[in-house]
């Protein structure tokens, strides 16, 4: 199946797609490389194009203008968190998952959380866009929800009474491992962009 064709079914028929994906066959390498690295680099390309060459919405956090160097290191550190994420909750989905009675399958759980990010994805084409981004950046993940919710069934085999439970842990892990990979990594890439702009500041008054 076509990337196209499946990033369209688990967006419009996500429960028959998800029929589907759990019997096809897959590798943790091949869901990465054939859908994940590509669609997760389509927030980071908008916010260059948008934010950066363009010149679309410069203002930073505390009204600090964001230049080029600054937007292309946060989007390339965005880009590296999402699929860092990715794989630690691919993870930790497979190493809980018998917890709530469903099987433990690092193939399986790697569909489940790739599959189930494609809204995020796809909304990183407007996420540059103010507030008509944020907001439809919050109701993918809303719907993210909603993919795992559905997928755990027929994917890791989790019963209907623990599907509620697995998702609200899923949620609240994936909040958490985000907060703190976010944090290490921005800060890196500030500190990073700020020092290289002392340097060159002190080259010029030299």
């Amino acid at each position: 199946m076509s990337l196209v064709n499946r990033v369209q079914n688990i967006l419009m028929k996500p429960a028959a797609e998800w029929e589907v994906i759990a019997n096809e066959p897959a590798s943790v390498g091949g869901l990465f490389t054939g859908y994940a690295v590509i669609l997760a680099a389509i927030a980071p390309i908008m916010s260059i194009l948008f934010l950066g060459l363009l010149g679309m919405g410069g203002m930073g956090m505390g009204g600090i203008t964001m230049g080029m160097p600054l937007i292309a290191a946060t989007a390339a550190a965005t880009y590296v968190i999402s699929l860092a994420i990715l794989y630690l909750m691919s993870l930790i989905v497979n190493a809980i998952s018998p917890s709530f009675n469903g099987r433990s399958d690092m193939v399986q759980a790697t569909k489940l959380m790739t599959y189930a990010s494609t809204p995020v994805w796809i909304a990183g084409l407007v996420s540059w866009i103010p507030v008509i981004g944020f907001l439809i950046s919050l109701a993918a993940i809303a719907y993210v929800v909603y993919l795992i919710y559905l997928g755990l069934r027929p994917v890791l085999g989790v019963p209907q009474e623990k599907l509620a439970g697995f998702t609200v842990v899923i949620v609240l892990v994936y909040i958490v491992l985000s907060m703190v990979l976010s944090a290490i990594i921005v800060g890196v890439v500030v500190s990073s962009v700020v020092g290289t702009g002392m340097m060159a500041g002190s080259m010029a008054g030299v």
